[in-house]
C-alpha cells in the first residue's frame, strides 16, 4: 500500500509541477532579434572597422538557435524616401517603402490585411519562407511596422538593424548608390499564421467593455491628454529606445513595463493590446516588447481615430459581419 501511495504521490507531484509550469511561463530573452552591423552580408569586408570604430554595437544577452545563413540573408531599406536610398543605402539593400507593406486601412473596412498586395510585394523583393531578413530605416518606426507586418504573415527569421542607417554612416562605411534589382522569389508561401496579434475594432470594443486585456497608448503624453481609451496606460513609443532607431537594452526595458505596473515575471498572466494613431508608434513598442520577452501581444491596428468614431457609431458585435466585407 505504501508504495502505491507513493506512486500515486509522485503522479500528483508531476502534475502540479506541469500544471504550474503552465500557469507560470517565464519571459524569454530575444535579444538576438536586433541584427548588428557584423551580423549583415555587407559589414563582414568591414570587421576590423566596425570593432574599433564609434559604432557601438547591441549587447544580444541572447543567441539565436542556429546561426544565420548569409547567403540567404535578403536586406531591406525601409526608409520613405526613394532619393535618398538612391543617394546612399548598404550594398545589396533592396528598397521597400512604407507605402508598400503599411495596409492598416484594409482591417475590417476591406475584409483584411490584403494578401495580393502583400504577397506580390515580398515576392517581388525576393523574399521566400527561407530567407534571413535584416530590416533598417533612420528612426525605427518602418522597420518595425514591417516586422510586425511580417510576423502576422509567418516570417520567423526577421531582424532588425540596431541604429538603421545611421549605424552604417556612425561607423564610417561607405554607401553604396546602385539600385539593387531583386530576381522575384518563386518558392513564397505565405498565410496569415498569427492573426492573434490584429485586433480589430469590433474584438476592441468587445474587449474593452469585457476588461479581457492591459491596454497602452503608445503616443505622446500630448496626445494622450487630447483623447484616450478608458483604462489605457500611456507609454510613449520613445521610451523603448535611447534615441530614435536605437532600442534599449532588455532589462531596461523590463524595467520599464514594472514601473509601470506590468508583470515581468510570469508571461503566462495578463494580456497586453497596444494602440497609436493607425499603428505607428505602437508597432515600435510592439517589437520591443516581443525582444523582451512578452507573448500575449496584440495591435489594435486602426488605432485612436477609429475608436473615437467608433464611440459615436456605437457599433455592435451585430455589424461585424458587415463591417469585415
Amino acid at each position: 500500500m505504501s508504495k502505491l501511495m507513493q506512486r500515486l504521490g509522485y503522479k500528483a507531484s508531476r502534475l502540479n509541477t506541469s500544471l504550474y509550469q503552465h500557469q507560470f511561463r517565464t519571459l524569454s530573452d530575444r535579444s538576438f532579434r536586433l541584427a548588428n552591423l557584423l551580423d549583415i552580408r555587407a559589414g563582414q569586408a568591414f570587421k576590423t572597422q566596425i570593432s574599433t570604430g564609434k559604432y557601438h554595437p547591441f549587447f544580444h544577452s541572447s543567441q539565436p538557435e542556429r546561426t544565420p545563413d548569409l547567403s540567404k540573408q535578403v536586406l531591406i531599406d525601409a526608409r520613405d524616401d526613394e532619393a535618398a536610398y538612391k543617394s546612399g543605402h548598404i550594398k545589396d539593400a533592396v528598397f521597400l517603402p512604407k507605402s508598400r507593406f503599411n495596409c492598416y486601412e484594409f482591417i475590417d473596412t476591406k475584409g483584411g490585411v490584403t494578401f495580393d498586395e502583400i504577397y506580390n510585394t515580398f515576392r517581388d523583393i525576393g523574399v521566400d519562407n527561407s530567407s534571413e531578413i535584416v530590416l533598417y530605416d533612420e528612426a525605427g518606426e518602418n522597420v518595425s511596422r514591417l516586422w510586425y507586418v511580417m510576423r502576422y504573415f509567418g516570417f520567423n527569421n526577421v531582424r532588425i538593424l540596431q541604429g538603421g542607417y545611421s549605424a552604417w554612416r556612425d561607423a564610417g562605411l561607405p554607401e553604396d548608390t546602385e539600385v539593387l534589382t531583386p530576381k522575384p522569389s518563386s518558392e513564397l508561401r505565405l498565410k496569415a499564421t498569427r492573426p492573434e496579434i490584429l485586433v480589430r475594432p469590433t474584438q476592441m470594443i468587445e474587449n474593452h467593455k469585457a476588461q479581457r486585456s492591459q491596454i497602452i497608448d503608445t503616443r505622446s503624453p500630448e496626445e494622450f491628454k487630447i483623447n484616450s481609451i478608458p483604462r489605457a496606460v500611456n507609454i510613449p513609443a520613445s521610451k523603448f529606445q535611447d534615441k530614435p532607431g536605437y532600442f534599449k537594452k532588455v532589462k531596461d526595458i523590463r524595467d520599464l513595463m514594472s514601473s509601470e505596473g506590468f508583470d515581468v515575471h510570469n508571461n503566462s498572466k495578463g494580456h497586453i493590446i497596444l494602440y497609436s494613431n493607425k499603428a505607428r508608434s505602437s508597432s515600435i513598442a510592439y517589437f520591443a516588447l516581443n525582444m523582451v520577452g512578452f507573448d500575449r501581444l496584440a495591435v489594435y491596428d486602426q488605432g485612436i481615430d477609429n475608436w473615437v468614431i467608433n464611440q459615436d457609431k456605437k457599433l455592435t458585435m451585430d455589424q461585424e459581419a458587415a463591417f469585415g466585407r
